[in-house]
């Protein structure tokens, strides 16, 4: 299952400050539009949490749509390596284009239908706490990077429930971070909105590079942060001929919640079976590929399953993988 408290940090983290450069003016829109000259600040909080409050139902709602879908139909690794790849090129596009690297980047916002736009501002000059909980629900119309990703995972998921938890999740953790800045924007000015969406900018590109990793460890790509790394360190300490424990046909590999360890080596071309043991993985861990093999499963923590495959003929490294790119480990070919 999903690392829910991996969910929420993401949110915490990352979700509010991407998704504040879309969503944020709309609430401090509608909070600030109240034609009440008597109005205090705690009607002003509370429209801001009935915003939030609305904002969270639609996306559980929506992460329940995704997850009845991701349980309906049968989706390859490489589906969602191809997903976090496009992903990855539309966030990278987005912060560039927050950046003002270039004009031809601002395609890639994506900007809501028009009537959408007139409906969205109608209600904020209302000026009821009914306005700013009608933009919260609107969200859903306008998600912003990281809120796609979750909704991959939600797909991923493949159960209705969690992909109702992964959203839910998700938007609890934008919440605090979404709500202290959308009030700040509305009293701060354009100087605190101005320095704030370009430090939000390199985040998402830094996301978008991220994403773009994750992608390309999933689809196999001989080039990741990986695979430099590991042949940097190469370069300066001595790899050739390191073999990890003994050589045999069988291999059993522990998932942990720091990733994936082997306890030896195989033979090229060997009919090798393998014991994937899950002690302690509880988020992507769980979801174990072999992407040059084409092979994928996932094994629930305590549980355990056994595979069999032919070892490549050529000597390397057997990259393992979790279907989202985010741990790796490795079998010593020899």
């Amino acid at each position: 299952m999903p690392n829910l408290w991996l969910v929420f940090t993401t949110g915490l983290l990352a979700g509010g400050v991407t998704c504040m450069a879309v969503q944020g003016g709309l609430l401090a829109t509608a909070v600030a539009a109240n034609p009440n000259p008597q109005a205090t600040n705690p009607n002003k909080i509370l429209g801001t949490i009935s915003f939030l409050i609305s904002k969270l139902v639609a996306y559980t709602i929506l992460g329940l749509i995704l997850g009845w879908l991701g349980s309906k139909l049968q989706f390859s690794p490489q589906f969602f390596g191809w997903l976090q790849a496009i992903v990855a090129v539309y966030m990278l596009g987005v912060g560039l284009s927050m950046l003002g690297v270039h004009p031809i980047f601002r395609y890639f916002v994506i900007q809501p239908p028009r009537f959408l736009t007139r409906m969205v501002r109608n209600q904020a000059k209302a000026g009821t706490v009914f306005a700013p909980a009608v933009l919260g629900a609107m969200t859903v119309f306008i998600p912003c990077g990281t809120t796609q990703a979750m909704m991959a995972l939600a797909v991923a998921s493949g159960n209705p429930v969690w992909g109702a938890a992964i959203l839910g999740t998700f938007v609890l953790g934008t919440s605090p971070l979404f709500m202290g800045l959308g009030m700040a924007m509305s009293k701060l000015g354009d100087m605190f909105r101005e320095r704030f969406l370009r430090y939000a900018a390199w985040v998402v590109v830094g996301m978008a590079v991220w994403g773009g990793n994750s992608a390309a460890v999933v689809l196999g790509s001989p080039v990741t942060i990986q695979g430099v790394l590991a042949r940097a360190e190469c370069a300066i300490s001595y790899c050739e001929g390191q073999v990890a424990g003994m050589v045999s046909d069988r291999v059993t590999v522990e998932i942990n919640k720091s990733g994936y360890s082997v306890s030896n080596s195989v033979r090229a071309g060997d009919e090798v079976k393998m014991t994937l043991v899950n002690t302690d993985g509880r988020g992507c861990q769980q979801a174990v590929t072999i992407p040059s093999l084409g092979i994928s499963k996932i094994v629930r923590p305590g549980q355990s399953q056994e595979i069999s495959f032919k070892a490549p003929q050529k000597p390397g490294e057997l990259l393992i993988a979790c279907a989202m790119g985010m741990y790796t480990g490795s079998i010593k070919i020899i």
